[in-house]
């Protein structure tokens, strides 16, 4: 038989059809046949030795060298190659992915968070005096003054050099009860600090007793189209100015939302505490 990579004569029966000087696998007739057919069509410089479209031909260095696996290896070589690929390309992908939902991710988050400015960067805080309505959120409210209530002569159980004080708010609203219509609680600023506001539970049987009644909470005007009544702080014996804060909020949500803006009034408090069982102003 002639090889038709090397065109050399061989026993195809001894050497079971592989080439003793090129290592090329022959088949008798149809695959000769077939490989003629390729020279006259792309010329005897074509290498096709390994794949050349006449069916599955392996070159080997050899006759020797032959082994019954090596066609089937090689036939999984361009399978495992796309799989190579295909394992880049999912990693890529991956990690792609992995970027687009970080981003999506911390937009969310930045989109969450709750902010104490104005678009413009920078928190309104206006000023109000002592009797001047003003608006917040969706009603209107009006510091009316503020009282020294008592001290540990009067309240055997308060902290020396500390006093009990109240300040009268009146409020007007639109009697809805909307999270909008929520006063979040006032803190009092002196020399020496904040303090936020006594809980209504707590300072409410001593202001009967005392004479600063009714307490007011955060629900004073939710549902109800006016409130008039006083918030309690624990303040400094000697501290005689002080500025009520009130955070207004736009009621985006339960605890409030987003902070818009902080209302402040300047006090100045009475040098006496109202008489034992006296009534308050605006009662």
């Amino acid at each position: 038989m002639r090889c038709f990579n090397c065109r050399k004569e061989f026993d195809y029966e001894k050497y079971y059809g592989i080439c003793p000087k090129c290592g090329c696998f022959n088949q008798k007739e149809s695959r000769e046949e077939r490989h003629e057919d390729l020279h006259d069509r792309f010329g005897d410089d074509s290498d096709h030795r390994e794949d050349s479209g006449c069916g599955q031909t392996y070159a080997y260095s050899s006759a020797e060298e032959f082994q019954p696996g090596a066609a089937d290896s090689r036939s999984w070589e361009k399978p495992r190659r796309r799989g190579a690929g295909f394992l880049v390309f999912s990693l890529l992908f991956l990690v792609l992915s992995l970027v687009v939902l970080a981003s999506g991710v911390l937009a969310y988050i930045g989109s969450r968070v709750e902010t104490a400015e104005e678009p413009d960067g920078s928190l309104r805080l206006v000023s109000h005096e002592v009797g001047e309505s003003f608006a917040f959120q969706k009603a209107e409210l009006q510091v009316d003054e503020i009282r020294k209530l008592a001290d540990q002569s009067v309240l055997p159980g308060l902290a020396e050099g500390m006093e009990l004080t109240a300040v009268h708010v009146t409020g007007q609203g639109d009697g809805e009860y909307e999270d909008y219509n929520r006063i979040q609680m006032p803190y009092i600023e002196t020399e020496a600090g904040y303090r936020y506001a006594l809980s209504p539970y707590d300072f409410e049987p001593y202001g009967q007793m005392l004479g600063a009644y009714p307490v007011l909470d955060e629900y004073a005007l939710m549902g109800e189209s006016s409130c008039s009544g006083w918030y309690a702080f624990l303040t400094e014996a000697d501290a005689e100015e002080f500025r009520i804060w009130f955070d207004e909020y736009d009621g985006s949500g339960w605890d409030g939302g987003n902070l818009l803006a902080g209302h402040y009034v300047e006090l100045k408090a009475e040098d006496a505490a109202p008489e034992e069982g006296g009534g308050t102003d605006g009662q």
